[in-house]
């Protein structure tokens, strides 16, 4: 099985010669791609930008990862619309990532249908968009959270810090995460994660499917053109509700005026 050694990075690794990184090993691989977050709900990471251009004049290979805060699947398509319109204007070689682990979602303690239709509906749009999309996520919530079934449905890049990660058919792994040795007690971090060129502690990975490739054949992460779709229709106040259901559940922004 191949093996191809990359990053994941986010503002909060602020020291980075791409030159050097391009060169890096990891484990005697050399790094091939870096996952940048882009952003965490409905607000842009603040070096994505720096990370993207800094990666691809390097000759690294950029895939993209969003923090899903979304609490339902009205709020999950939100979300899923904004990205996919905020990603327009780049190009990625990797797949777009839907990081699936936030502490105030999983508080609420949904039932894992619940959790699984947030994370489809959040996939559908941009899988729709012609983004090829992974799903990032720990064995925790993979056997409390979600159902199977997303383990099918997706490419799953999978967070598990230990010599031997769990085989939940996993095409991608983040297998450490440099901490302080109080983190590393806690099971927050390993004490691996160092890599030429990234000043500080950096999450690394092993991806066993070549994505820029496989992206570049299928066609995929060329965002659909976009059309912006308007219509106005009078209803009486007995099926003013259910018309605006309708329209919510087709990804349409109702406004509702008296005539």
């Amino acid at each position: 099985m191949a093996e191809y050694a990359g990053i994941d990075i986010s503002r909060w690794n602020t020291l980075i010669d791409y030159p050097t990184l391009k060169k890096a090993k990891i484990d005697g691989k050399t790094v091939k791609f870096a996952m940048l977050r882009f952003s965490y709900g409905k607000s842009r990471d603040t070096l994505f930008d720096a990370h993207y251009k800094g990666c691809r004049d390097a000759g690294i290979y950029v895939g993209a990862y969003h923090w899903l805060r979304a609490k339902n699947v009205t709020e999950a398509r939100d979300e899923a619309q904004w990205l996919v319109q905020e990603l327009r204007s780049y190009e990625l070689d990797y797949p777009v990532a839907l990081d699936f682990e936030d502490s105030e979602l999983l508080s609420l303690g949904l039932p894992k249908e619940r959790y699984t239709a947030i994370v489809n509906t959040f996939m559908t749009v941009l899988t729709k968009a012609n983004y090829y999309v992974l799903l990032y996520t720990n064995p925790d919530c993979l056997e409390n959270y979600l159902q199977i079934s997303v383990r099918r449905k997706y490419d799953l890049w999978l967070a598990h810090w230990t010599d031997k990660p769990r085989d939940y058919g996993q095409k991608m792994w983040q297998y450490a995460a440099l901490g302080s040795p109080e983190e590393v007690e806690k099971g927050y971090a390993t004490a691996a994660g160092k890599v030429d060129g990234v000043t500080g502690p950096v999450d690394v990975n092993i991806s066993y499917v070549g994505y820029a490739r496989k992206i570049r054949e299928m066609g995929k992460n060329r965002p659909a053109a976009g059309y912006l779709v308007t219509g106005t229709k009078t209803v009486d106040s007995t099926s003013l509700a259910q018309t605006q259901g309708q329209l919510k559940a087709l990804g349409f922004e109702v406004t509702v005026t008296e005539e």
